[in-house]
């Protein structure tokens, strides 16, 4: 199984366990603007829409620990970015 596919289903399973405690798939999909068939598809580790995963997301109040974990990322990875600098481009003689 791809790094991918447990990241969905391990997404699936906290907005499953998140969910389920305070409402059905249905109305989850209704306050979002998604289907119901867009909530099992999140629950069971399917792909779907970016902006449906994250409104839901949002709407559970999960968001919030995910973005964190990306700037926290993005942190590392710009800390080790250095730029090289450029061989000044030699100039060719007017000389025709």
């Amino acid at each position: 199984m791809h790094k991918t596919q447990i990241l969905l289903k391990s997404i699936g399973e906290l907005v499953k366990n998140t969910r389920s405690t305070i409402m059905d798939q249905a109305e989850l999909g209704t306050r979002v603007g998604v289907g119901r068939n867009t909530i099992s598809s999140i629950e069971n580790g399917k792909s779907v829409n970016a902006q449906s995963l994250f409104l839901v997301l949002e709407h559970l109040d999960i968001i919030d620990d995910l973005q964190a974990a990306i700037e926290q990322q993005q942190n590392n990875t710009t800390s080790k970015l250095s730029r090289k600098s450029r061989k000044p481009v030699a100039e060719l003689d007017n000389d025709f």
